[in-house]
C-alpha cells in the first residue's frame, strides 16, 4: 500500500497537500488534480451522508471463489480504492485528501460505463458510481453466502440498492399498469420553474395544458415505495439539430430546503386528481386573464405593439404639453394653448415637435377623454392583475394542507455547475445535520456558508456574462433529499477499523512526513538558490572553476580517480541528508569535511608501515594531501570543490543542497592569486601521482601477460 500511494509524489505539492484540519471532525476537502471537480463533487456529497460512508467503510474484503468478469473486478477495485478514499478523509489530519488513486480506479471502467469522459457530468458520475458500488456488493455479497450456505444467492439484499431505490407504478392510457425502480430522478428543465412542478411534469403531465410538453404525456407515475435517499437530477444540456452542438439552458429553477411527496403518492391518488381538476380550472383561468392583460399591455399596431396606457399619454402629452396622470381629475374648464408646462412635464422632452392647431372645443376632448379612457385602462389592468396574483396564490396554495405533508424529505447536498455545456466547475453545498450548518465544497477549499448562499448560487438565471458573452451562470446540477424519517441517514454509525484501514491511514502519515519535508527543502533551495542569484551579481566567481581530475584528456584514468571519490562523498552526504533542516546547511557541510579530513588523515608511521602491500595515499585525496602536510586551508577547499562539482541527478533535492551551498561557501574562501596557483599545483600534482601510479600498474599487468615488445 505505501509504495502504491507515493504514486502521489510525483504529482506536483504544494502547500494545500500538507496543510492540516484542527481536528479529524471537521470537513475535509479533495484535492483537484486536473478538472476532476465532477469527481469531487459527489463524493463529497455522498461521503457527508454517515449511512453511506458506513456502508463503504464496511465494504468486506473477501477472497472470490469463482472467476470475476471484467465488470466485477473493475467494481470491486473502484469500491476497494473508495472505501481506502473515505477512511482518510474520515481519519487523516490533511484539510484535503488526494483521490487519484480512486480516480484512476473509475476511469478504467469508462468502458463499463459507456461514456467517454473528456468533460465528466457530475450527474453522470453519481449513477456510475453507484452503480459500481452496487455491484460490488452483488459479488462479494453474493459470494459470502455462497461460502455459508445458509441460502441462496437470489436471496441476497443489496444495501446499495436498498439505499437508493424506491419504486412507482405507472399506469398507462390504456389501463394497465406495472411497476418500475425509481432510482435517480432526472427533471427536463422545460416549462417547469420550480422542483414541485418539474416533478408533477415527470410523473402526471402538467396540470397546465397549454404547456408544450403536455402533448408527450401518455402515462403516469405514482410514488409507491421511497427510497431513503432521493437523487434529482436537472437536465440544463440542450442539444441543436441546427447547429449540432449542445447548450446549457440557465433559466431559474426554484427548490426547497423540504421537500413534500404526498402529492406524487398512489396513496393519495385520488385526492390529487381532484385538485388537479381544481388547477386545471384556475390554469385556465389565469391564461384568460394573461391574454386580456396583454391585450392591453401589447397592442397591435403594424406588426408591432406597444402599451395602450402609454399610448394614450403621449398622445395627451403631444396636444396639451402636460404629462396625463391616470388619477388627474377630469376638467371640463378649458385651458389656453399657452399654457405653460412645469419643468418636470419636459424633462424627458429629447426635441419638442411643432404641434398643429387645434380648436378649444377638439382641445377640450382631448382633455375630458383621454384621461377617463386612462383611467379606466388602468383600471382594469389593475383588478385583471390583482385577479391573476389571487389565482396564483390559489395555485400555490392548493397543496398545502396536512394530509399532504406527511412524507418529508430534507435537501442534504446541492452541486452546483458554473460554465457552458461543454466547460465549467462544479462545487457543493452540504447540509451538515450534526453542525446545523450549510458547508461550500469546492475542491480542497471547504468554508462555512448560509441557505441564502446555495439560493443565490445554485437558483440559476443569467445574471453574468464574461466577456466573450458566454453565460457563466451558476445553477444547480443535482438535488440530494434524504428521507426525514430516516435518522440512521445522518447519524454518525458504527464501522470496523479493519488491519488494511490502519495501513492505509499509516502510509498517508509517512507521506505526508515526506511531502512536508519536500517542501521545506524546495523552499530552503529556493533561499539558498536566491542567495547564490544574488552573489553572481555582485561579486566576482571564484578563480577556481573546476579540477584537473573532474574534466581532462585521459579521461580513463581521470575516471579511475574521480568514481572512488565521488562515490564516497555521496555515501556521507547521504548519512548527514536527514540534518538538512535541524542544522543550518554551512554548518553541517563544515561538520561533514571536518569529520572526512578527521577520518582520512593517516600519520607518516601508519602510511610507512602499511607499504607496499597497502598505500594510504590511494585511499582517497585527503589521505594524500595529509601525507603530503598540506594545509588545512587546501584540504577544506578540496571537499568543498568536489561538493560543488558532484554529478548528480536533479531529482534528489538535498544533493542539489550540498552541492549549490558547498558553490556558495567556495565563492566566499577568499584565496589571493598565489594560494589559487599553490592550490591548482597541488592538484596537479595530485593527478600527476594517480596517473603514474595507474601507467605502472597497466604496464606491469601488460608485462605479467606477455603483452610488451621488447626494444633493441
Amino acid at each position: 500500500a505505501l509504495q502504491l500511494s507515493r504514486e502521489t509524489v510525483e504529482q506536483i505539492i504544494d502547500e494545500s497537500d500538507i496543510a492540516e484540519r484542527k481536528s479529524c471532525d471537521e470537513p475535509v476537502g479533495l484535492k483537484n488534480i486536473g478538472n476532476t471537480c465532477w469527481f469531487n463533487s459527489i463524493v463529497q456529497a455522498l461521503y457527508t451522508l454517515p449511512y453511506f460512508r458506513q456502508l463503504i467503510l464496511n465494504f468486506p474484503r473477501s477472497v472470490i471463489n469463482r472467476e470475476l468478469t471484467d465488470s466485477e473486478k473493475q467494481a470491486i477495485c473502484f469500491t476497494e480504492e473508495l472505501r481506502n478514499l473515505c477512511f482518510l478523509m474520515l481519519k487523516s489530519p490533511r484539510r484535503s485528501i488526494n483521490p487519484d488513486r480512486a480516480i484512476k480506479k473509475f476511469k478504467n471502467t469508462r468502458k463499463l460505463c459507456g461514456v467517454d469522459f473528456s468533460h465528466e457530468d457530475c450527474s453522470e458520475f453519481a449513477t456510475h458510481l453507484i452503480d459500481l458500488v452496487e455491484l460490488a456488493y452483488e459479488t462479494v455479497g453474493k459470494n459470502l453466502m455462497n461460502i455459508d450456505n445458509t441460502t441462496i444467492s437470489t436471496n441476497f439484499i443489496n444495501p446499495i440498492n436498498t439505499f437508493v431505490t424506491g419504486e412507482v407504478i405507472v399506469e398507462r392510457n390504456e389501463n394497465n399498469s406495472i411497476r418500475e425502480a425509481l432510482r435517480q430522478i432526472n427533471i427536463q428543465m422545460i416549462d417547469s420553474s420550480n422542483l414541485y412542478d418539474g416533478l408533477e411534469a415527470l410523473w402526471l403531465g402538467s396540470a397546465d395544458e397549454s404547456l408544450s410538453s403536455q402533448q408527450a404525456i401518455v402515462e403516469q407515475r405514482w410514488l409507491t415505495r421511497l427510497p431513503p435517499v432521493l437523487f434529482i437530477c436537472l437536465n440544463r444540456y440542450r442539444f441543436s439539430q441546427t447547429t449540432k452542438q449542445a447548450s446549457k439552458i440557465i433559466a431559474p429553477f426554484e427548490f426547497y430546503p423540504e421537500l413534500y411527496l404526498d402529492r406524487y403518492m398512489l396513496t393519495n391518488k385520488n385526492l390529487i386528481l381532484n385538485k388537479r381538476n381544481i388547477a386545471r380550472t384556475l390554469y385556465a383561468q389565469l391564461h384568460e386573464l394573461e391574454k386580456t392583460l396583454d391585450s392591453y399591455l401589447k397592442y397591435p399596431c403594424n406588426n408591432e405593439s406597444f402599451s395602450l396606457a402609454n399610448a394614450i399619454r403621449v398622445v395627451y402629452e403631444y396636444a396639451t404639453g402636460c404629462r396625463l396622470n391616470p388619477t388627474l381629475p377630469k376638467r371640463n374648464d378649458s385651458v389656453s394653448f399657452d399654457q405653460a408646462t412645469s419643468p418636470r412635464s419636459r424633462q424627458h422632452s429629447v426635441m419638442p415637435i411643432q404641434r398643429s392647431h387645434l380648436s378649444n372645443e377638439e382641445f377640450q376632448f382631448i382633455q375630458n377623454t383621454l384621461p377617463t379612457w386612462l383611467t379606466e385602462i388602468e383600471a382594469k389592468c389593475a383588478n385583471i392583475r390583482e385577479e391573476i396574483r389571487r389565482l396564483k396564490n390559489e395555485l400555490k396554495q392548493l397543496y398545502n394542507e396536512s394530509q399532504l405533508k406527511q412524507v418529508l424529505y430534507t435537501l442534504h447536498a446541492v452541486c452546483v455547475h458554473e460554465g457552458s455545456a461543454t466547460l465549467g466547475h462544479f462545487w457543493t453545498y452540504v447540509y451538515h445535520t450534526d453542525r446545523q450548518k450549510w458547508y461550500r465544497y469546492n475542491d480542497n477549499e471547504v468554508t462555512e456558508s448560509k441557505w441564502a448562499d446555495v439560493l443565490e448560487a445554485a437558483i440559476g438565471g443569467q445574471r453574468t456574462c464574461n466577456d466573450r458573452e458566454v453565460p457563466r451562470v451558476p445553477s444547480a446540477y443535482l438535488l440530494v433529499y434524504i428521507n426525514a424519517e430516516q435518522k440512521s441517514l445522518s447519524n454518525d454509525v458504527y464501522y470496523e477499523l479493519t488491519g488494511d484501514l490502519q495501513r492505509v491511514l499509516h502510509d498517508d502519515l509517512i507521506l505526508l512526513q515526506e511531502q512536508r519535508e519536500t517542501i521545506k527543502l524546495e523552499q530552503l533551495y529556493n533561499d539558498v538558490k536566491t542567495i547564490w542569484e544574488r552573489i553572481e551579481k555582485s561579486q566576482p566567481i571564484h578563480k577556481v572553476l573546476s579540477l584537473p581530475f573532474f574534466a581532462g584528456p585521459n579521461a580513463p584514468f581521470d575516471s579511475e580517480i574521480v568514481r572512488p571519490v565521488v562515490d564516497s562523498t555521496i555515501r556521507v552526504l547521504k548519512t548527514y541528508e536527514t540534518k538538512i533542516l535541524s542544522i543550518e546547511l554551512n554548518h553541517l557541510l563544515q561538520e561533514i569535511i571536518d569529520k572526512e579530513i578527521k577520518t582520512y588523515s593517516p600519520t607518516a608511521n601508519i602510511i610507512a608501515s602499511a607499504l607496499p602491500h597497502n598505500d594510504y595515499r590511494l585511499q582517497h585525496v585527503l589521505s594524500y594531501f595529509s601525507a603530503n602536510r598540506i594545509d588545512i586551508i587546501y584540504r577544506q577547499r578540496i571537499m568543498y570543490d568536489i561538493i560543488r562539482l558532484l554529478p548528480i541527478s536533479n531529482d534528489d533535492i538535498r544533493l542539489r543542497l550540498f552541492k549549490l551551498q558547498a558553490t556558495i561557501i567556495c565563492n566566499e574562501m577568499k584565496m589571493s592569486n598565489d594560494e589559487v596557483q599553490e592550490y591548482q599545483k597541488i592538484l596537479s600534482d595530485y593527478k600527476d601521482f594517480r596517473s603514474v601510479i595507474a601507467a605502472y600498474l597497466v604496464g606491469y599487468q601488460l608485462m605479467h601477460e606477455n603483452k610488451y615488445v621488447k626494444i633493441q
